[in-house]
């Protein structure tokens, strides 16, 4: 199948550029290498999938919508039932952190529903076949479109460049080489009790382990009593490497510091491109013919946004839309 628009990867950014494409009027295929949709967007849960007891939030935890064009599309695509409000953020108390009541993942999914998306499919070589952009996966599937554009991170896609031996200009390695991110790990805990955490279940311990413990059943996503703990960069730097059950020990001790309960199981995830500490001053690129790159490790903004901000979810989903907007037919 060949389509107008090949998107690579299934994050929120290029969710929204699939979204923003298709109400173009444009044909458009995503590929993503996981089993399902969101990449750091991610929920698990607790129980069986019948019945589910708890869940994790253990990536992003919550969406701030400054951006009049994201609320709008928000609106257009997914309707308003999907978000609600939770805390207010610290840099702007008028403005509410967002999640969803089924874990943040539901979001993605939601912005999935009608789009064609390729999952479990890791790509390993692009071709430009002159009017085409073909991405040839593992499993020797192969999708094509007319224009393809790339979300999936910076050091993914360097590797994917020098394995499709594309001669791109040198300028434009250098930008997406300059691109890094932080590492994550993630401690996911089932407590015996209700944690209780303060300030809403959003703290900050400032240790040298923990860096943030978010309280899902004061958050309004899980029934039973469950926390994630994500670690210092610091930390996650250290251990990311190393053995992680010895990790997950290290993180439990600190996090029983923490909780006025016990700890009755832990799970550990590591995120290795979590946060994008150095980014493209620009929404995306334009990297040859046909072939762009988006997503969180680029700067996008606009009026009600400012791209000066930290990296955040909203500007990975405003680069999405910027890129998808921009395109010309």
């Amino acid at each position: 199948m060949i389509t107008d628009i090949l998107i690579l990867g299934a994050g929120v950014s290029g969710l929204m550029a699939a979204r923003s494409f298709q109400e173009q009027g444009k044909t458009v295929q995503v590929v993503d290498k996981g089993r399902g949709v969101g990449g750091r967007v991610a929920t698990r849960w607790l129980g069986s999938r019948d019945q589910i007891r708890g869940r994790w939030d253990h990536g992003a935890q919550f969406v701030t919508l400054r951006s009049s064009r994201v609320r709008r599309r928000l609106h257009s695509w997914i309707g308003d039932d999907v978000l609600y409000d939770w805390l207010p953020s610290f840099s702007d108390p008028t403005l509410m952190r967002k999640v969803c009541t089924q874990g943040m993942n539901q979001l993605p999914k939601a912005l999935a529903a009608g789009v064609t998306v390729h999952r479990a499919e890791r790509i390993r070589k692009l071709e430009w076949t002159g009017s085409t952009w073909k991405a040839l996966s593992e499993s020797g599937a192969e999708f094509e479109g007319h224009q393809c554009l790339s979300t999936i991170p910076a050091p993914q896609m360097i590797d994917l460049i020098l394995a499709s031996e594309l001669d791109l200009d040198p300028r434009m390695m250098d930008q997406i080489q300059s691109i890094e991110y932080e590492r994550t790990l993630s401690l996911l805990a089932e407590l015996d009790t209700p944690a209780n955490l303060p300030d809403g279940g959003y703290v900050r311990p400032l240790t040298g382990v923990l860096d943030t413990v978010i309280d899902h059943q004061a958050k309004g996503i899980s029934d039973s009593p469950t926390v994630t703990a994500h670690a210092t960069p610091a930390f996650s730097l250290e251990w990311y490497d190393r053995d992680r059950i010895a990790a997950a020990s290290v993180m439990r001790a600190a996090l029983q510091e923490y909780v006025q309960c016990s700890i009755v199981q832990v799970q550990i995830h590591g995120w290795k491109f979590s946060t994008p500490v150095k980014r493209v001053p620009t929404a995306y690129l334009d990297l040859t013919e046909g072939l762009r790159m988006a997503g969180d490790g680029f700067v996008a903004g606009e009026d009600d946004a400012p791209a000066s901000l930290h990296p955040r979810m909203e500007s990975a989903m405003l680069s999405g839309l910027h890129a998808a907007q921009s395109w010309g037919d």
